[in-house]
């Protein structure tokens, strides 16, 4: 069984504990002072951290830092001429319309190196299709990726892909989402589950933890989400 710690009160992450390959989508650029910190122990050259920006992301990464992203990913409809000259050598074309730039980036990371785990900024915020189309894409990574963290301002997102432990503060807010209806337990919850398939996506939503473990079994990828505090 997999454990995801869970860090004290007085931060919903630890940053040491977040993976350090980062990710940056092109929703609304982060302003929450976990996904910053990490962009900015990146920009410092910190031991280990890589950022790439999925297409036109990388624009809203320049109005933050002159520092250019280790790579760029897509199919670069969303970037100015002058910005491609600059990034040139970091730049990875995809121009096929049949996956996304997030789709891409992912898959760009995996043939650099396989497996890693990725925390993916960015993803949130802007238009609402876009999240939905990010959130539903998140479980089809489990193959791409040996860990993802989503993170948000409000919160953050798992995708779990087997039997999970996370440690979680007693009453937090938090929701469970399986697209793919296969039968799920959930333990340390107010309302727990045992062996039992949600009928729609938002039945897992607005749950509260009751013990500060949270036992998830699961046969499917599925998308934990944690509410910060």
């Amino acid at each position: 069984m997999r454990r995801h710690p869970q860090p004290p009160p007085a931060s919903p992450f630890i940053q040491e504990n977040l993976p350090k390959t980062l990710v940056i989508a092109n929703g609304a650029f982060p302003k929450a002072p976990t996904p910053l910190a990490l962009i900015d122990r990146w920009r410092s050259g910190e031991a280990g951290y890589s950022l790439t920006c999925c297409d036109g992301a990388v624009n809203k990464l320049r109005q933050y830092t002159d520092k250019l992203p280790d790579a760029v990913v897509g199919d670069l409809d969303s970037v100015s001429s002058g910005l491609k000259d600059l990034l040139d050598g970091r730049i990875h074309h995809f121009p096929d319309q049949d996956t996304n730039d997030l789709t891409k980036t992912m898959k760009f990371i995996h043939s650099q190196g396989g497996q890693r785990p990725i925390t993916l900024l960015g993803a949130s915020g802007g238009r609402e299709d876009h999240l939905l189309a990010n959130l539903c894409l998140l479980t089809t990574y489990s193959e791409l990726v040996s860990d993802l963290v989503m993170l948000t301002d409000e919160g953050y997102f798992l995708l779990l892909t087997e039997p999970s432990e996370v440690e979680i503060l007693v009453g937090q807010q938090f929701s469970v989402f399986n697209f793919q209806q296969t039968p799920i337990s959930l333990r340390g919850a107010h309302w727990p589950l045992e062996h039992y398939t949600l009928p729609q996506l938002w039945c897992g939503s607005l749950n509260r933890a009751s013990a500060s473990r949270l036992s998830i079994d699961t046969t499917s990828p599925i998308l934990l989400y944690l509410a910060n505090v």
